[in-house]
């Protein structure tokens, strides 16, 4: 927890719903658009929205009265279902689920399975975060006096044990590998492995006392990795991801380390503790789309009215949709009733926010379940967004979803041993480390080609800034874009293998993803009549008879004429648009050009930068 008022209570009036009982839960997972949750049965769509129940109205962690008053822990579940939650958040101790470090706490883990029964009658999803040191006499002197890599160990065994107790319930939601956890900056070794303290409680805790010369991304990537394979080892099929601050972005400043394009391979989706402040929603909004452009779905997993009034947390819960997808406040032990008429500041603040999050519920739950459609901005990322990374790479293209461009662009060959790649050039010389001619070389030979050499050599990035890059096999790439329903992708050969790639994207059943686009006609057309269904944007140069050109788009039933920007005017566009045929340039980085193609209504702009079009 970022930012907590420990002595806050609840709200108003109780709000009965209907939800589907317990035996009924089915399993979360991602959808397949990368962009939130679905119900793995119904497929319906699900949409976190629930509660931190990290203390109760005395300020005790769950664990601190879970045996004693049980009856208190079940009122609250029941009293939290009825306010309209379906998402409950609890924090486990580390030291109150380990005797040692290879020691899990039996009677703690049996209490855990305790709980998630309790869920599982409530028709309630559980949040589990775990490696808690918030109350400090909790935390054990022998895991405080292990180093780093005995700690990690330790940290896993946590894991594996509690994976073991919760896999088989379809009642978590989610395992939250640690609350808000940093790696330290400077050379300087710290001698504590928590952050100050807030309230009482430690809510950041540290996973290295030192970085020893590593970047410290990668030691948080180490660190996510060890963690999610002990959870595996148990349990493959729950989501898992890890409670980040807004400051784990890569911007200037104190940051945690935990930059979240370069740690996250390995969870399913972000956690984003997120607290807007009075008049700042619009730089709130913009942290939270850093974090939605990894491309993978963002729960805001703390969300309180702490630093801005209810009213400005409601604009701005409302303006996040694009962009989140779950929201989870906080929830106290008390019912609203008893904070009616609020004694303190910080009881009007709470039942400010329970009224909000009952009148926000069936709008954030009205969640269509069918996927969104593709996007039509007209913005093409040229060779993925490959002003922003290697082109023609994973990263590169999901970094054009990320940035929501309409169309991604990619340039195939085939090797020597038949696999469709992507790259523009005959050889890999100009993007990489070495030289090989890619249809007189294997695939295997291919890989060994570090392709984002040059773009790290041209925007002077070290290479834990921008790692070695594989050329990705064309299915790799097709196989990430059938993920989601925002962008699609063109694919241009670059030699005769038209069919190959046709049959491919008939395999994987993504005719509607898919286009293709190059100025060779035959392969053009080829396309065409292979694929009905897929769309062809014919690439002209500058200075191409443009009344020709038309006349051949429309014969072989071609989208759009996608004209050398150099040669794009208003004559040319208005003559196209006339017979139903898109006006398109390539490809257009500079701004300035790209606001005069606009004025021109030219619709399909290729670029290199495309958040920079969108802009």
């Amino acid at each position: 927890m970022h930012r907590k008022l420990v002595f806050l209570p609840l709200i108003v009036g109780l709000v009965l719903t209907n939800h589907a009982p317990a035996t009924e839960l089915e399993w979360v997972r991602t959808a397949n658009d990368q962009r939130g949750f679905v119900l793995s049965k119904s497929g319906d769509t699900f949409v976190p929205w629930g509660f931190n129940y990290d203390h109760d109205r005395e300020g005790r962690l769950i664990e601190d009265y879970w045996e004693d008053e049980w009856e208190t822990v079940a009122d609250d579940f029941q009293e939290m279902k009825q306010l309209g939650a379906n998402v409950v958040r609890v924090h486990l101790q580390f030291g109150k689920f380990m005797t040692a470090a290879d020691a899990p706490n039996q009677d703690a883990l049996r209490q855990l399975e305790k709980l998630l029964r309790l869920a599982e009658r409530t028709g309630l999803y559980l949040d589990v975060t775990g490696l808690g040191c918030y109350h400090k006499q909790d935390v054990p002197a022998w895991y405080d006096a292990l180093d780093e890599q005995q700690r990690w160990q330790a940290q896993a065994r946590f894991w594996e044990a509690v994976a073991a107790r919760c896999a088989k319930s379809p009642a978590l939601f989610c395992y939250d590998l640690m609350n808000e956890p940093y790696v330290p900056g400077g050379k300087k070794k710290r001698d504590d492995w928590l952050g100050p303290a807030f309230a009482g409680k430690h809510f950041v805790q540290f996973i290295t006392l030192e970085t020893a010369g590593r970047p410290r991304q990668a030691i948080a990537r180490d660190w996510i990795g060890k963690m999610v394979a002990a959870i595996h080892k148990q349990d493959q099929r729950h989501l898992i991801t890890v409670g980040l601050v807004p400051n784990s972005l890569d911007r200037p400043g104190l940051t945690s380390g935990f930059i979240p394009d370069q740690v996250t391979d390995d969870l399913d989706f972000l956690a984003v503790h997120l607290y807007p402040e009075t008049g700042k929603n619009p730089q709130a909004l913009k942290t939270l789309q850093g974090f939605a452009e990894v491309g993978k779905p963002v729960v805001i997993e703390e969300i309180f009215p702490l630093k801005c009034d209810a009213e400005q947390l409601g604009h701005f819960i409302d303006a996040s949709k694009p962009y989140a997808a779950g929201w989870i406040g906080f929830y106290w032990g008390k019912t609203p009733e008893e904070y009616q008429p609020p004694a303190t500041i910080p009881e009007g603040l709470t039942l400010a926010w329970l009224t909000l999050f009952q009148e926000k519920r069936e709008s954030i739950l009205a969640a269509e379940s069918e996927a969104p459609a593709f996007l039509n901005n007209g913005v093409t990322a040229h060779r993925g967004d490959s002003g922003n990374f290697p082109e023609n790479t994973l990263p590169a293209f999901q970094g054009g979803i990320a940035a929501r461009a309409d169309w991604l662009e990619l340039d195939i060959l085939r090797t020597q041993d038949g696999q469709l790649v992507v790259i523009h050039d005959k050889t890999t010389a100009r993007v990489g480390d070495r030289e090989l001619v890619v249809a007189e070389s294997t695939y295997k030979e291919l890989a060994t080609v570090d392709v984002a050499t040059d773009f790290r050599h041209r925007t002077g990035k070290s290479l834990a800034d921008c790692p070695p890059q594989q050329i990705p096999l064309l299915e790799e790439v097709l196989r990430l874009v059938k993920k989601q329903r925002r962008t699609r992708v063109s694919i241009q050969p670059k030699m005769d293998c038209v069919a190959e790639a046709v049959a491919l994207v008939k395999r994987l059943e993504m005719e509607a993803w898919v286009g293709f686009n190059d100025d060779n006609l035959q392969y053009m057309t080829q396309a065409k009549r292979l694929a009905p269904g897929v769309t062809i944007f014919w690439d002209r140069g500058a200075n191409t008879d443009i009344e020709a050109d038309i006349r051949t788009a429309k014969t072989h039933g071609f989208a759009a004429l996608v004209i050398n920007q150099a040669g794009v005017t208003a004559e040319k566009v208005q003559k196209i648009k006339a017979v139903d045929l898109q006006a398109g340039a390539w490809t257009v980085n500079d701004p300035q050009r790209m606001a005069q193609l606009r004025e021109l209504k030219v619709e399909r702009l290729y670029t290199d930068y495309p958040r920079r079009a969108l802009e």
